[in-house]
């Protein structure tokens, strides 16, 4: 599977798993928002130009109300500090992100294995003296 739709495919699962199992993806201490909308923007791209090789027209059709949510979301001066909460992943703004994901998992029939792999599969701590 090409490496932007394999990472799609997580990160539309990860959306749509329910909050309190986010954090079983990251590790210990990570801002949940902001690390899922990191990876949101590396994966699909502001303009949608990585993932618009691996989705069909009507896919990419099918995408782009959440991605215009999000979007959405990343402008509002209201919300700035919400990406550094991890409350966030519990309010109204990040339900339309579960909801949204859920459809667009359901209209690309791809089932929620949970749990889904964590994000980082090999944390290396580069700090130690150890080689």
């Amino acid at each position: 599977m090409n490496y932007f739709l394999k990472n799609l495919k997580w990160l539309i699962n990860a959306f749509a798993l329910k909050p309190e199992l986010l954090h079983t993806l990251l590790p210990p201490n990570s801002y949940i928002p902001n690390e899922m909308t990191d990876q949101y923007e590396m994966i699909v791209d502001e303009d949608l130009s990585n993932i618009m090789p691996v989705l069909t027209a009507e896919q990419l059709e099918q995408f782009k109300p959440l991605h215009n949510y999000i979007n959405s979301l990343f402008v509002r001066e209201d919300l700035i500090d919400s990406w550094y909460d991890n409350d966030f992943i519990y309010s109204p703004e990040w339900n339309g992100i579960h909801t949204m994901a859920k459809e667009f998992e359901k209209y690309m029939g791809w089932e929620t294995s949970e749990p889904l792999p964590p994000l980082y599969s090999e944390i290396i701590y580069v700090d130690t003296d150890d080689e």
